[in-house]
């Protein structure tokens, strides 16, 4: 179950596809991974390029840590924890499964041989079969929120829309200036207006950038290896 949950977590930030899932022995008890990103060590900010502040703030500014290299690096760099470890023969499989989709399929059909297996050999006891039953649909139940979560992290926002969205961001840059130096009496307070107007449109377009897959965009995304641990917990409790 950990690991079924490690991988459809690991699967949602859209590394490159030869990039193999990372996945690492959880301990229990340890600390939450942290959230935010400038509070991980110096040693895995420096796995993915991130030691130096100065080519931090740099690689920010020119849009570099959005590139799927860097985000896979960063990815690579903060491993999924799975309760009892992960064998040398669960990893050479996943790697040949081709796609996040068959990777998370492969967890499932292991869970659910297992059960089948565990219940033919009469470890569940007299349990009545509605019951076993019932495991089978909580597996149906978490592949249909999976896919519903695949849905915001494969499929993209419609393209024309981006790019008119675009496009009048760059339109309100050059045009409003012009606007603002005609039609108010002082050119300072123009500038102001100006500032503050162009900030207000071209804030709301990154905010919709960031929005767009919650899964993969850092500083902003959502914590997935906190939620991992927290559920390795759950398990463990």
């Amino acid at each position: 179950v950990s690991l079924l949950s490690a991988v459809a977590l690991s699967t949602l930030r859209n590394d490159i596809e030869q990039a193999s899932s990372p996945v690492v022995p959880y301990v229990p008890g340890m600390p939450w991974p942290p959230v935010d990103p400038d509070y991980l060590s110096r040693d895995i900010k420096a796995e993915y390029g991130d030691g130096n502040p100065v080519w931090t703030w740099l690689y920010f500014c020119l849009g570099l840590s959005r590139s799927q290299k860097h985000r896979t690096l960063y990815n690579a760099a903060r491993p999924f924890g799975v309760l009892g470890g992960v064998s040398d023969e669960e990893i050479l499989l996943l790697q040949q499964a081709r796609g996040p989709y068959a990777k998370v399929a492969l967890c499932t059909m292991w869970l659910q041989e297992f059960l089948s297996r565990e219940h033919l050999a009469g470890s569940t006891g007299i349990v009545a079969p509605p019951m076993i039953s019932r495991l089978y649909q909580f597996i149906s139940d978490g592949m249909v929120g999976y896919n519903q979560a695949r849905k915001i992290a494969y499929i993209p926002h419609p393209f024309p829309d981006g790019q008119i969205s675009a496009f009048f961001s760059m339109a309100v840059i050059f045009v409003f200036p012009f606007l603002y130096g005609c039609f108010v009496g002082r050119f300072w307070f123009s500038c102001v207006l100006n500032f503050l107007t162009v900030l207000c449109f071209l804030g709301l377009y990154e905010v919709s950038r960031e929005l767009e897959n919650p899964f993969q965009n850092m500083p902003n995304d959502l914590p997935l290896l906190t939620f991992q641990a927290q559920f390795n917990e759950a398990l463990v409790t």
